[in-house]
């Protein structure tokens, strides 16, 4: 992977494609190697820039504790490293909560955003307290027990039916990451703001896409993120569990293009 150093942190990332700048996001646990499918369908209209999060993959976070903001400033540092002024965004899950800082704090940065499987709201006292559950199961098990514990609820169990090699990757993704990681990001994701009150500041055009048998963000969360929303357009991955850019690869990649060609950033 490529490495760039930015808001005091060494990012690793990897770059396919050419063309407008198109940043990707992932989600919690994971890694870069989520977009995989996006990168083949993708990678010949736009430069794609694919970059692991502040404390996954091979990205570190030398501080004990780390924030959405931090996080959205890592990427807005990232952007500058590679002298790249603006780009369209898309954020999956927690890459939202990064995604939705990133284009509040730093504006002009972001030409374009797509929330997919995400939530602009803040956790509920029930989400905060099962996110102090997983923290200590991880940091008193291990990452092992805490794979078993989160990764059931990542897919629909028709694609876990039907796509045991997907379901393998990422369960090996999950159980590579440092545990210390995934707890300080836990805590993060629990202590973050309500973003939803400010939603109406974001100018840049939108597209939200919800999977419509999310067992992590239910498909409301997404109406009402929708409807905070300026310039946003809404549809639902039918069948699709919460990994939409794994099990509805062909919709998700659809959206950015379009939201791409919205935004008049086509080739």
């Amino acid at each position: 992977m490529k490495s760039a150093r930015a808001n005091g942190i060494r990012i690793c990332y990897e770059e396919a494609g050419s063309g407008a700048p198109l940043l990707l996001l992932h989600g919690f646990v994971l890694d870069h190697t989520l977009w995989d499918a996006q990168v083949d369908a993708l990678a010949r209209s736009y430069r794609l820039i694919l970059p692991d999060l502040r404390g996954l993959g091979r990205t570190e976070n030398p501080d004990a504790q780390t924030s959405m903001e931090q996080m959205a400033d890592d990427m807005a540092g990232l952007l500058e490293a590679l002298g790249i002024g603006a780009a369209a965004v898309a954020g999956f899950s927690m890459g939202g909560f990064v995604l939705a800082q990133l284009a509040l704090r730093h504006p002009l940065k972001v030409r374009a955003a797509a929330f997919l499987c995400t939530r602009a709201s803040a956790d509920s006292p029930e989400q905060q307290k099962r996110r102090l559950e997983l923290m200590h199961l991880v940091r008193n098990e291990g990452i092992e027990a805490f794979a078993q514990a989160f990764a059931p609820h990542l897919f629909s169990p028709a694609y876990a039916s039907a796509c045991p090699g997907g379901v393998a990757k990422i369960r090996r993704v999950v159980e590579s990451q440092r545990p210390e990681g995934i707890a300080a990001l836990l805590d993060a994701m629990r202590r973050r703001e309500d973003a939803a009150p400010r939603l109406r500041e974001i100018q840049a055009p939108c597209a939200v896409l919800a999977g419509e048998l999310d067992g992590l963000i239910q498909v409301q969360d997404m109406r009402d993120l929708h409807a905070g929303l300026k310039d946003a357009t809404f549809e639902v991955a039918e069948g699709s569990g919460h990994m939409a850019p794994m099990e509805a690869p062909g919709r998700v990649s659809f959206t950015l293009d379009q939201l791409m060609q919205r935004a008049g950033m086509w080739m």
